[in-house]
């Protein structure tokens, strides 16, 4: 029997199905597992025969279409008999004697809003009024406020709840801007998900309470409102009709609704050579008298859909696709003209892959302006790109920012953020737990190890030092304070290439070559847990972390100088406020789509999280969101170090003029204690001869 494999994706609940039915269908049947990261993760697998099906939503086929993944699709999952998951239709009120779709010009609206988990995407939600309203793309006007404008000036009184951008500020600006989208919610002022006029049966309440003339609704939401599947009436339908797109009205009572979109049911997509085996293997499957493997496959198949029905023939996407009205329309909808794209630079083959996938999935679900990748061939040429705006984002480290912001004039515009202590970078001062080094005035004239000259241990060791001590400032050299044989303190350093980077730092220490090292918390903590093979001779407990200047710690807690994000997403700082404002809400709405905080159970893409087998690629693994600078701030162990990248990027003086102010003040406070001691002995001389 020829293998077959299917590729699994688990959700991020507790209920883990591969685990629990894989075991079972691979000891019954050929069909083996495969693990993907998510459903795009499983299409590529797909494409490049490491598996031959899996279950992909409307949206994912899209995508496939892209990808130029040579698949079939082969069955439907269902939970009715419906041909398609929903249909979405407009339904108005007779009293406002709309009777074409030319004269909704003035009408009042009742939208479904945003932020509707699982039940609308974006793009299918606004499909109606994209139809309707002519494109604007002002040069004064991000996309979104463009898109808001038109929509505004088309309606009368509208309700669209919901966030309109991610950016609470923006979006409580566009909604005082542009107050007639909210006019008719039941609370026009918050104008937010959970609004009685919100959701998916909001704009029913919307229409029926006798605020709105149109609504823009699903087809079985309908149906339940008008009591046509067996619950009481909202309201009587012969008030209402069915508006078309031909323009006609239908009564709400017909057998045959006319539909303006309908969305197809998640499918199993398989590779051409299979796909017919595959049909086979899963027809039929349901949850009535099936056990065994045909249960477990099942179980792996369906998320909450419970019958596989059978398509007449396996067939190619976009004919799947095409049998749902307008929903391949609903994607391809013109942009505006020259695009306003965001462009990416990305710095390798894969970070170009995964940007690539990014863009196509950030366009299906309706983020704008969309996404663009470039590939240049070194991190240098990228911040040059972002410097002259050929691209506009680039993601650095924290080891490279200074040099982004002080060499090609960049900005950050948001951070990774990760909640654990290990996935910041933390800087921490180590040393033998036997020195008398106790406090950080006890490391003037000790030698130090740095992982790298101007990386974020160096620039927090400077900044905690001009904080506590009155030594140095910005423009005055670290060695003014530590020994000249430290590692990685200037350009010049001549420490051994081992000695470079995070371990090298730690080496440093433990070979005898330094009093003090500074490195990230997540290399201390690896060292402590033995995960290093050429440190497996040395004890870490002959080690310690001390607190340089007596910061009080709490009981259990790591005392470090600062923190800092491992990512910082870098723009131009000569970009335009509204450019700013685009680039920043199209990146919040991407991390809340498909960062590590959807709602739905499996990811469609994951932005922060292996890539092809590869890790740390554009984006750190362990990330858990993209967050502004205020809102890092709001984070309780906040250390972070934009004070001293902005001083030392932006600082004023040279390598002389430090040197001079370094040396007359040294010879300033010597002259004032000599004078000092002067002045003291008369004084007591005196004082003892009047007694």
């Amino acid at each position: 029997m020829q293998l077959m494999k299917i590729c699994v994706v688990e959700g991020n609940g507790l209920y883990k199905k591969g685990a629990l039915n894989c075991p079972t269908l691979e000891s019954q049947t050929s069909i083996e597992c495969v693990y993907g990261l998510d459903r795009l993760d499983c299409l590529r697998k797909i494409r490049k025969g490491l598996a031959h099906f899996a279950v992909l939503l409307p949206e994912d086929l899209l995508a496939a279409r892209w990808s130029g993944a040579e698949i079939l699709v082969t069955s439907e999952l269902r939970f009715h008999n419906e041909f398609f998951e929903y249909q979405i239709v407009a339904v108005v009120d007779n009293e406002a004697h709309i009777n074409t779709v030319r004269e909704l010009k003035g009408s009042k609206f009742c939208h479904p809003g945003h932020g509707i988990q699982n039940h609308w995407t974006e793009v299918l939600a606004d499909y109606f009024e994209t139809k309707l309203v002519p494109r604007e793309c002002e040069d004064d006007l991000s996309l979104t406020e463009s898109k808001i404008k038109a929509v505004a000036n088309f309606f009368g009184p509208s309700c669209k709840a919901g966030p309109w951008v991610s950016d609470p500020a923006d979006d409580r600006a566009l909604k005082n801007k542009y107050p007639s989208l909210c006019q008719l919610c039941y609370n026009p002022y918050l104008c937010g998900i959970g609004d009685k006029h919100w959701g998916r049966r909001g704009p029913l309440y919307c229409l029926t309470s006798g605020a709105g003339e149109v609504a823009w609704v699903r087809l079985d939401d309908v149906r339940s409102h008008f009591g046509f599947s067996g619950l009481p009436p909202e309201a009587d339908p012969s008030d209402y009709s069915f508006l078309c797109p031909d323009g006609h009205l239908q009564p709400l009572n017909t057998r045959k609704p006319c539909v303006w979109l309908a969305k197809p049911w998640p499918a199993v997509a398989a590779q051409r050579n299979v796909a017919l085996k595959v049909q086979d293997t899963v027809a039929g499957l349901n949850h009535d008298n099936i056990h065994g493997w045909q249960n477990a496959l099942l179980m792996l198949l369906e998320t909450y859909h419970v019958n596989v029905s059978t398509l007449d023939n396996t067939i190619p996407v976009d004919d799947y696709l095409d049998q749902a009205i307008g929903f391949q329309d609903a994607y391809s909808l013109p942009s505006c003209n020259p695009p306003r794209s965001i462009l990416f630079c990305t710095k390798s083959l894969v970070e170009l892959s995964k940007c690539s996938w990014l863009q196509e999935v950030a366009s299906v679900y309706g983020v704008e302006p969309n996404i663009q990748c470039m590939r240049a061939d070194s991190l240098d040429n990228c911040m040059k790109n972002v410097q002259h705006k050929v691209s506009d984002v680039i993601v650095v480290d924290q080891d490279t920012r200074l040099r982004a912001q002080r060499d090609y004039q960049l900005k950050p515009i948001l951070y990774e953020y990760s909640s654990k202590l290990e996935d910041k970078y933390v800087v921490v001062p180590v040393v033998r737990s036997k020195s008398k080094i106790k406090t950080g005035f006890d490391l003037q004239g000790k030698t130090a190890c740095f992982p790298n000259y101007e990386g974020s241990a160096h620039l927090s060791v400077i900044e905690t030092l001009i904080n506590h001590t009155n030594f140095i400032d910005e423009c005055t050299d670290i060695t003014s304070y530590f020994s000249k044989k430290s590692c990685n303190w200037n350009k010049r350093s001549r420490c051994p290439e081992i000695y470079n980077g995070e371990e090298g730092a730690l080496r440093c220490l433990l070979e005898g070559n330094g009093d003090v090292a500074f490195m990230s918390y997540e290399t201390f903590k690896r060292f402590e847990g033995k995960h290093m093979l050429w440190a497996q001779r040395h004890n870490p407990a002959d080690y310690s972390i001390f607190c340089p200047f007596n910061k009080p710690v709490k009981a259990n807690a790591v005392c470090y100088l600062n923190w800092v994000s491992r990512g910082h997403l870098m723009i131009s700082s000569a970009t335009t406020k509204l450019r700013q404002q685009e680039i920043y809400n199209s990146l919040k709405e991407i991390d809340r789509l498909l960062g590590k905080k959807y709602k739905t159970g499996i990811a469609s893409f994951t932005l922060y999280g292996t890539f092809d087998r590869k890790t740390d690629v554009i984006f750190r693994d362990n990330t858990e969101s993209l967050r502004s600078r205020v809102e890092l701030y709001r984070d309780r162990n906040a250390g972070l170090m934009d004070t001293i990248y902005s001083k030392l990027a932006h600082k004023n003086c040279s390598r002389n003029v430090s040197s001079k102010i370094t040396i007359s003040a040294t010879l300033l406070i010597n002259a004032i204690l000599f004078y000092m001691h002067l002045c003291t002995r008369p004084l007591i001389l005196s004082v003892s001869g009047i007694d």
